[in-house]
């Protein structure tokens, strides 16, 4: 389990599909037009956020091998917790 985890293949793959599956909920919000977003921010914040947890997950890496998966799984609830609550905020 602890090889499973602490694997970058794994964590990349993690936050990609994390990042994947909130875009998806993120994009199928109806934004009303005095919201003033534009569409913008459920098209850009989750990538933008999964770039950061991957940057963020690769300089951790660096210092230690160890629970870099931690930094993975934060990313990952931060990213689908923005996508779900921006759905639901203009639900």
């Amino acid at each position: 389990m602890k090889k499973i985890l602490d694997s970058r293949k794994n964590n990349l793959i993690g936050i990609l599909v994390g990042t994947i599956i909130a875009w998806i909920i993120a994009m199928q919000t109806d934004l009303p037009a005095s919201s003033n977003h534009g569409g913008f921010i459920p098209l850009i914040y989750p990538p933008f956020i999964g770039i950061l947890t991957v940057i963020g997950y690769l300089i951790s890496r660096l210092i230690t091998k160890k629970y870099n998966w931690i930094i993975s799984i934060i990313g990952i609830v931060y990213i689908l917790h923005f996508a779900i609550d921006f759905n639901l905020s203009y639900a």
